[in-house]
């Protein structure tokens, strides 16, 4: 706006200035009559008078003019042929009638036909009003147009600016968004051709986009931009450059290249982000001269700067996509370290991901033996690639590799964009001839400080640049290679170590078992002084939480709250590790009775009814008929099944958790017994477990009559608390683990003959099936490990010690029988608890 404001003349300045005025009479008094009238009206003008229509139409189209001032019958002609032959002009002036007589209606026709006003000759005073109010319309007229036109090109140029904001919300790829804009360009301003120049991979200026109507400058995409070198210098400190005639360009090179391509115009706009240059706009004219506006420069300008954040953009996001790859590529290798201690393995892998994600065309490992390098490990990104591997160079060609103080020591880098301007060597020209290598990065591996070789990077069909940051990860890489390699070696010394220690160890073993033993009995003896302090903390803050002592704030209760549960916490996990230790150092004694398998399945589901009515699961206990009771240690069973059913609660979100009780007779034989012959009972409890889980798919299972829901009864939390701290303060005596099995098993044989054939042996079976998470099958070998949880990450969402299910298999085992598990991720879970079931005698 400012641009067209200045070249206008104002509105007040007009009659000040010398008017350029056209006087067409055909009588030279009326002609002078009219100057004079000007000149005594005080208004400054030059004029030239015409009599005939062929010296009007000449100086119409020869001179501009102000003002047209014209008889309306004059000879040959008339004011109807003046009028038409200044429209045909295009000058955009008054044009007033000077008449001697003139009725209304003929006025009127005039008016119409675009003369601007009429002046009687017998009325020649009214001439200079007439005259300065015609100038003062016909400069509001033209700062209208003005208006209206800088107008249209700013919501024109706003239209362009928000289609290519929409475009680069849409989509994430920079080469549409630049497309988009340059064709929108190009339209917008009628120019033959728009196009968009970036740098490259070697920093040249390419041409990226070309505008799509422009066929004959599409071959000029991918090169580099032949203009830019004229302009770079005021194009990289954020000037435009402007041509609106070739003629007016200085440099000879422009002048040749626009005769070359046919440019009469032309207008480059650089992409500038926070003074960074990221390449350029550019408008040509192949048609004719341009006098580009300001209105066309800002709009251009203000198109730029959103190809520059539009590219600013793309470039963060293909550094976070550069980032996550390099993160990726260095926690692959990082897994393949920590998956194998195989050096060919390890080195092999690593070559081939490096290759890969580097993008090179070759990739190898080389080590130094023998005053030689050789490459033991090598990756190609295809089979026309000339391979190096197992080739021999001789070290004394690499000075890098000999002095010590040399970059690839120091720096810990070998970089050669370009290899063919090293100092030739015998190993370099035939790598440069042979192995057709261009560009090269290598980085040295070192372990313990000692340089075992390198990795190392080739391209063989282009040179390459390579960031700071490639050569970085490279090096990190490296530093990696150099872990794997001195695990795999020392893995190798720990294995001759191993070979050669066989017999101390056999002789130490001895001394670690009864360290181990004399730990247990350490922990086992340390029962009453570990809990002692804890039981203090567990009564004192349950005291303050009845308040006996007075009201506590908000914040006080929530902290005496913490410290009761984690005084909780921490008494069961002592519980446990006590437990575990006196079965270790075989010092628990179980006393085995004859149990009501009802009673003590009931009690167990008691305990753990209200946290599975919080979390909406459903309790189901089938017994089948023929079981009543077995023989067990009762604590311990309703400690197992406690734990089962707890860890059933804890890993199931929807569904229903079910208790199963079954006899089974199986042959003395192990491996039979093995098996896993299910009897009616569990079937039907499995189908009750699928109808709560998934009610959809449970039609044709059938619903044992013996499987009952366990009523919804109210335990109070006293109640329950109180039963759980029974369950861990009893301690009764017990027999030894050995000694039980060997009296259950004395019992079993007792009523035949050892001799016999073998003969069928009961067990109880207590299943506890769940419809959660499920476990993988990789993952049950580690289940019954002391301190071993599958979820054993910081931020974990099942809560635990890993000592649940070890102790509980261990208890099982003590009497004689075990504890099994089936599932399967995102099905379920069934552990199943085998005792032995002969009654007592």
């Amino acid at each position: 706006m400012s641009g067209w404001c200045q070249l206008m003349p104002q509105t007040g300045s007009i009659m000040s200035s010398n008017l350029r005025v056209l006087i067409v009479e055909d009588v030279p008094a009326d002609a002078e009559l009219i100057e004079l009238t000007l000149q005594n009206a005080d208004i400054t003008f030059s004029s030239q008078i015409v009599d005939t229509l062929d010296a009007c139409k000449q100086l119409l189209h020869a001179q501009s003019w102000d003002v047209v001032l014209s008889d309306f019958r004059l000879k040959g002609f008339t004011g109807y042929q003046v009028l038409a032959l200044l429209q045909q002009s295009e000058q955009q002036i008054p044009f007033i009638l000077v008449t001697g007589s003139l009725g209304e209606e003929a006025a009127v026709e005039c008016i119409k036909a675009g003369m601007t006003d009429y002046v009687l000759k017998d009325r020649l005073f009214r001439l200079p009003m007439a005259l300065k109010r015609s100038l003062r319309e016909f400069e509001l007229n033209r700062q209208q147009q003005l208006a209206t036109v800088q107008l249209r090109q700013q919501a024109m140029r706003e239209t362009i600016i928000n289609r290519i904001v929409q475009a680069m919300r849409e989509t994430l790829v920079l080469d549409d968004v630049l497309q988009t804009t340059v064709d929108m360009v190009r339209d917008a301003l009628g120019s033959t051709c728009c196009l968009i120049m970036r740098p490259g991979r070697h920093n040249e200026i390419l041409v990226t986009n070309v505008s799509s109507l422009s066929d004959r400058w599409q071959q000029l995409l991918n090169d580099p931009c032949e203009m830019f070198p004229y302009y770079a210098e005021s194009l990289q400190q954020g000037d435009a450059v402007v041509v609106s005639a070739i003629e007016d360009a200085l440099q000879v090179g422009v002048q040749e290249l626009a005769v070359r391509y046919g440019v009469y115009a032309f207008t480059i706009m650089p992409l500038l982000y926070q003074q960074h240059f990221l390449g350029g706009l550019s408008l040509y004219q192949c048609d004719r001269d341009r006098e580009w506006t300001a209105d066309e420069i800002a709009m251009l300008r203000a198109i730029a700067d959103q190809c520059a954040i539009a590219i600013h953009q793309s470039q963060l996001f293909q550094q976070v996509q550069q980032q996550a790859q390099r993160a990726q590529l260095l926690n692959q290798i990082a897994r393949i370290i920590i998956s194998s201690l195989d050096p060919d393995y390890i080195l092999q892998e690593i070559t081939r991901l490096t290759g890969i994600g580097f993008a090179v065309d070759r990739a190898f490992i080389f080590a130094i033996k023998d005053d030689q390098i050789q490459i033991v490990e090598e990756w190609r990104a295809s089979s026309t690639i000339p391979a190096m591997l197992h080739d021999r160079f001789p070290l004394a060609d690499w000075a890098d590799l000999l002095d010590p103080h040399s970059e690839f020591h120091v720096k810990r880098i070998f970089y050669a964009p370009d290899y063919a301007v090293l100092e030739p060597t015998p190993t370099r020209l035939a790598q440069r001839h042979i192995s057709q290598v261009k560009s090269v990065l290598s980085v040295p591996i070192f372990i313990r400080d000692q340089l075992f070789g390198g990795i190392c990077l080739n391209t063989t069909t282009d040179h390459r640049q390579f960031a700071d940051d490639e050569i970085h990860l490279l090096q990190q890489i490296g530093d990696q290679a150099a872990i794997a390699l001195y695990n795999a070696q020392s893995y190798e010394r720990l294995e001759q170590l191993v070979q050669s220690r066989t017999q101390e160890l056999e002789a130490e073993k001895w001394l670690s078992d009864s360290a181990n033993r004399a730990k247990s009995e350490f922990l086992a003896n340390m029962s009453h002084e570990l809990r002692t302090p804890l039981t203090g903390i567990l009564g004192f803050s349950s005291l303050l939480l009845k308040q006996i002592f007075g009201p506590l704030t908000e914040k006080q209760q929530q902290y005496i709250e913490q410290i009761s549960a984690c005084g909780d916490h921490l008494l069961s996990l002592i519980n446990d590790l006590l437990d575990l230790s006196k079965i270790e150092a075989g010092r628990e004694d179980l006393t085995l009775e004859d149990v009501d398998i009802s009673e003590i399945c009931n009690a167990s589901l008691a305990l753990i009814q209200e946290q599975a009515s919080n979390q909406g699961l459903q309790l189901v206990l089938a017994i089948a008929p023929d079981v009543t009771s077995c023989v067990a240690d009762r604590r311990r069973l309703k400690q197992i099944l406690v734990n089962l059913l707890s860890n059933a609660v804890k890993f199931t979100d929807t569904g229903s958790i079910t208790l199963t009780v079954e006899r089974r007779y199986e042959p003395e034989d192990r491996s039979y017994a093995e098996s896993g012959r299910s009897t009616p009972v569990w079937e039907a409890a499995a189908a009750e477990a699928a109808h709560v889980a998934h009610p959809s798919k449970s039609k044709t299972m059938t619903e044992s009559s013996t499987s009952r829901r366990v009523p919804h009864s109210a335990f109070s939390v006293k109640q329950v608390a109180s039963d759980i701290q029974e369950t861990r303060t009893e301690s009764d005596g017990f027999t030894p683990a050995d000694a039980a099995t060997r009296r259950l098993r004395a019992m079993r044989m007792s009523h035949s003959d050892r001799d016999l054939p073998a003969h069928p042996v009961s067990f109880i079976l207590f299943h506890v099936a769940d419809t959660g998470i499920g476990i993988a099958q990789q993952d049950i070998l580690t289940l019954f490990q002391p301190f071993q949880q599958l979820d054993s990450g910081l931020d974990k969402k099942y809560q635990g010690t890993g000592l649940g299910l070890a102790l509980a298999r261990k208890l099982a085992q003590l009497h004689g029988g075990d504890l099994t598990v089936q599932s399967e991720i995102g099905c379920g879970s069934c552990f199943s608890l085998k005792l032995p079931g002969e009654p007592l005698a």
